[in-house]
């Protein structure tokens, strides 16, 4: 019995090992890529530059650039990392990249130090990394999520650490600075602050207190600094997005399904321990923070334009449920106590079998790490296009990729995303005067040449005045497509003609 144990810690430990070393590959394979691993992901690069020039982030809004609705941490981040990498995607994937493995890290030290187990530890930690298949590998992407979620178990596992007042200030401090890398975080705040009254009534006020007065003192002072902007595109632009409810059922059933066991497995925990009546406060405090967390996500992926790395905070509670699980299964009887290994053993299997996601499902096939990284041909398309605007006699203007004019030593742009969330704003006047700048940039500019992508409109910046000369791909080749989120890229390329 001793050796079968072995041998089914071993899988475990040998199955997370797996799924971190096919992180490290894919980020590591694609770190240098000169493109977009995803369609905004250049836009992030636009701010960081503006960081890197001395510019504010949040400004009033006009055809060259339009703020997107994030925090600013990442950006500065990120900003802070070029300048010993030099400006590009490089840096913010390297935030990216190294914000992950602080969350393996932090995550396995914390599962270590609560369950005394070193296999409870390294299974959280491996399905948290097998969530990078799920969410189509968003982890290393130019975006905010993977510091987010970094900072986020940072907090959970520094209020965890210790009951004295400079835990639970630690503890607002971390969730403040998750809360400028995505808003998402505060969600949190409730949740944590019921955890910790679990515990001790005093210790959920003097957290919820700190976090509240940061939080109003640092958004205050930010948007002073900002002239009254940082709060129109961090706050007031956010809450005017409308909400779906489709993702009440998807999100359960699609988004989640790779992550199943482990979700069927905490519930088992959280049965077997207040079944047996063992540590009720804690369990249900772990409850608190871990349903906190998926509604968290759930709450995000309602929101319109929620995509699907806004489940990462559900991953990393189905991770931490997954260690709990393994731990707790020590002091069940035999049955159950199989039932719940099985079921662990089960998690680092699943995520193995692709089934896509609600934006873009479709029949179950297994992962191939190769679907992920760019080709050679998405090189030549690339090397392609930048060469075409490199040669343009003049201006050039691609809305929806406002990085490449700026790669190509010319002027960019604002992007496109930024300018719909701009509609949302319920500021007709100012949305009027925007979008009347955006469609005449191209004439005003006299963009010698204008590239769009195939399947996202945007023709009244070419009409009149320009004519198809090119097409980078073919329609129905996937050619230089970026690997992860919204399926489309700047093909197109329009020059004028007058």
């Amino acid at each position: 019995m001793k050796r079968a144990s072995l041998v089914v810690a071993g899988l475990v430990v040998a199955g997370s090992s797996a799924w971190v070393a096919l992180f490290l590959f894919i980020a590591l394979s694609r770190l240098q890529w000169p493109f977009e691993l995803e369609w905004m992901g250049g836009a992030f690069v636009d701010h960081v530059c503006r960081v890197l020039d001395g510019l504010p982030v949040y400004v009033e809004p006009s055809a060259d650039y339009v703020p997107f609705l994030y925090g600013p941490l990442y950006f500065y981040a990120s900003a802070g990392m070029s300048l010993l990498t030099g400006e590009g995607f490089l840096p913010l994937r390297l935030v990216s990249i190294l914000a992950t493995l602080a969350t393996f890290a932090v995550l396995f030290g914390w599962l270590r130090r609560r369950t005394g187990s070193n296999v409870a530890a390294a299974l959280a930690v491996g399905i948290y990394a097998s969530g990078y298949v799920v969410v189509d590998t968003w982890y290393d992407t130019s975006r905010a999520d993977s510091l987010f979620v970094a900072l986020v178990v940072a907090t959970l596992a520094t209020l965890d650490r210790g009951t004295r007042a400079r835990a639970d200030y630690a503890g607002a401090a971390l969730l403040l600075l998750a809360y400028f890398a995505k808003q998402t975080a505060l969600l949190l705040a409730p949740p944590l602050c019921v955890a910790l009254a679990l515990h001790s009534p005093r210790r959920a006020l003097r957290f919820g207190l700190a976090f509240a007065a940061a939080w109003i003192v640092t958004n205050g002072l930010l948007d002073w600094l900002h002239d009254g902007w940082f709060l129109f595109y961090t706050w007031t632009l956010p809450r005017r997005h409308g909400y779906i409810a489709e993702p009440l059922w998807t999100f359960w059933r699609h988004d989640l399904m790779p992550l199943w066991p482990a979700l069927f497995a905490g519930i088992g925990f959280v049965a077997a321990r207040l079944a047996r009546r063992v540590a009720v406060r804690d369990t249900l405090a772990v409850g608190a923070v871990t349903l906190g967390l998926s509604l968290a996500a759930l709450s995000s992926r309602m929101h319109v334009g929620g995509a699907i790395n806004v489940i990462m905070p559900a991953i990393l509670a189905l991770a931490i449920l997954g260690g709990l699980a393994w731990r707790e299964a020590t002091e069940l009887p035999k049955v159950p106590a199989n039932l719940l290994r099985a079921l662990c053993l089960l998690q680092l299997a699943t995520p193995c079998i692709e089934v896509g996601t609600t934006d873009d499902p479709h029949p179950p096939r297994l992962f191939v790490p190769a679907s992920v990284l760019p080709s050679d041909a998405d090189a030549e398309a690339g090397a392609r296009l930048m060469a075409i605007l490199e040669a343009a006699d003049g201006e050039v203007l691609v809305p929806l990729h406002g990085y490449l004019p700026r790669k190509a030593g010319k002027r960019g742009g604002a992007h496109a995303m930024a300018l719909l969330d701009l509609q949302r704003s319920g500021e007709p006047e100012l949305w009027a005067r925007v979008e009347k700048a955006f469609y005449d940039s191209a004439r005003d500019r006299r963009a010698a040449v204008v590239v769009l992508d195939d399947n996202l409109g945007f023709a009244q910046l070419v009409v009149p005045g320009y004519a198809v000369v090119d097409r980078l791909v073919p329609e129905t080749e996937e050619t230089f497509m970026p690997p992860v989120g919204l399926r489309s890229r700047p093909v197109v390329v329009f020059r004028r003609i007058e």
